[in-house]
Order: C-alpha cells, then sequence, then structure tokens
C-alpha cells in the first residue's frame, strides 16, 4: 500500500517548484540578509540558484557582498565567478530556464507571449549590467591601473544597459497607462445597445490589471523598481564627484543628475523588486 501514495508527494513538490514566484522569493531572501540572516539568506538563494535567472543573481550578490565586506581572496574569486556565471545565464539562449519559459508562452495567447518575452528580455539585462557593476567594483579593489580602466570599460556597458531599459520600460508604462486611459473613455460612452450586448462586450473587455501587450501594470512597476536602483546609483555617485572631475566624467559618457538619482533610488524603495531594501537603506 505504501508505493502507490509516494508518487502523489513527488507530484505537488514539482506542482510548488513550478509556480515559485522569484520576485517574491528574492525579496524574501534579501530582507533575511538584511536583518543579520545571512547564512539563511545565502541558503535561499543557492537552493534556488537554477530555478532563474533572478534566483542567480541573488545568489551572486550574497557572494559578492560577503566578499567585499572580508576581503578574503579566495571570497573574491568565488564572488567573480558567481557574477560571471549569472552573466552568462542571462546571456545565454541554451538555457534550461529559457526552455521552461519558452514552453508557458507557447501555451499562452499572442499579446501574453510578446508581453512575457519582453519582461525576460528586460529583467536579463537588468541582471546584466548589476552583474557588470559588481564586478567592476572587484576590479577596483585590486588597486591596478588595469584593473581600474577595466573596471571603468564595464561600468560604461553597465551604465549603458541601464539607461537603455530605464527608457524602454518608461515607454512600456506610459503606453499601458494610454491605453487604459483609452479603454476608461470608451467604457465610459453611452452605449445605445441592448444590455445583453453591452453584458458580452464588457466580458470580453481586457482588465485594468492586465493590458493589451500582455504585461501587467504591477510587473512593469516592479522592473521599473529593479532598474531604478542602479540607474538612480549611477546619477547620485556621479553627482558627488568633485567638480573639476565632473565635467571630464561626463565628458566620458556618465550622467550625474543628484535629483534625478534620488528619484529613481526612491521608487526603487518604493518598489516590490529584491533591491527594494537596499535602495531604503541607501
Amino acid at each position: 500500500m505504501a508505493d502507490p501514495t509516494q508518487p502523489a508527494p513527488r507530484d505537488s513538490e514539482e506542482e510548488k517548484t513550478e509556480v515559485i514566484n522569484d520576485a517574491e522569493l528574492a525579496l524574501k531572501g534579501i530582507n533575511m540578509l538584511l536583518n543579520n540572516g545571512f547564512k539563511e539568506s545565502d541558503e535561499l538563494f543557492r537552493t534556488h540558484r537554477n530555478h532563474s535567472p533572478l534566483m542567480s543573481f541573488g545568489a551572486s550578490f550574497v557572494s559578492f557582498l560577503n566578499a567585499v565586506l572580508t576581503f578574503e581572496e579566495e571570497k573574491m574569486q568565488m564572488a567573480f565567478e558567481d557574477l560571471k556565471s549569472t552573466e552568462r545565464l542571462c546571456e545565454s539562449e541554451n538555457a534550461s530556464v529559457i526552455e521552461t519559459i519558452k514552453n508557458k508562452i507557447k501555451r499562452s495567447v499572442d499579446s501574453q507571449r510578446s508581453g512575457m518575452a519582453a519582461v525576460d528580455r528586460l529583467q536579463r539585462q537588468i541582471i546584466i549590467a548589476d552583474c557588470q557593476v559588481y564586478l567592476a567594483v572587484l576590479s577596483f579593489i585590486k588597486q591596478e591601473l588595469s584593473a581600474y580602466i577595466k573596471g571603468g570599460w564595464i561600468l560604461r556597458k553597465a551604465w549603458k544597459m541601464y539607461n537603455k531599459c530605464y527608457i524602454d520600460i518608461t515607454h512600456l508604462q506610459e503606453g499601458n497607462s494610454r491605453r487604459a486611459s483609452e479603454q476608461q473613455a470608451v467604457s465610459s460612452l453611452p452605449s445605445t445597445s441592448d444590455l445583453s450586448y453591452s453584458s458580452r462586450s464588457s466580458s470580453t473587455r481586457p482588465s485594468q490589471s492586465q493590458r493589451l501587450d500582455g504585461i501587467s501594470p504591477e510587473v512593469l512597476d516592479r522592473l521599473k523598481g529593479s532598474v531604478s536602483f542602479g540607474y538612480g546609483l549611477f546619477h547620485l555617485c556621479i553627482s558627488m564627484v568633485p567638480p573639476h572631475l565632473l565635467k571630464i566624467v561626463n565628458l566620458l559618457g556618465f550622467p550625474g543628475d543628484r535629483h534625478q538619482g534620488l528619484s529613481a533610488l526612491t521608487y526603487a524603495s518604493e518598489s516590490k523588486d529584491m533591491k527594494a531594501p537596499l535602495a531604503t537603506h541607501i
């Protein structure tokens, strides 16, 4: 009697694994980290590291933070390898997580397919930019001229990705808001049709939480919060550069708007992204 009952628990566990909310789990892990739960946070991210790029980045971030706080050569090398591994995962088209996403997308409607693909692409680009920033920091710690040059080049690439993602997500938000306003305007017009037709048309009308492009406002808000952390840090840090060096830094393509930096970090702190608690403590 024992054998027939064994597959059921395994199936239920697989179902639980499939419905994991990466964003919520990552946010939980960062909150653990900031509440003196370093080991618990590290274990959480390591356990789910292969589940998605977001969880992989969480594990790499914990590794990076551990290296920066200890300055141990072995941990610095481990953090470097972890960050590069996450970066490769986000750049790879053959990763198993991509296949999982593609299979889920195939079962969705066309609008949801394009929406999920856009969300996945933006999320990966943000993670790559984050990894590049932390790799640059590890390079600067070496305090070598070649490391400074390499780190500066990496930061420039990261900034370009942050800026592009920030603009793309802002445009998506504006598009969603515009479509929401148009839908509200149409629904508020007096109808000359019978009630049965009105009820049928209202039942097929897309909800305000799910726009026509398949991307919900909640997802866009989280992505905006995710990119706003790095985007805001760049603006804020560059604005603190001494005035006689600021012009040179600006010529290299780095911005330095303190107000915009603080605004972006505020947005990040109020979002549901995993970096929201970090933005709050800046």
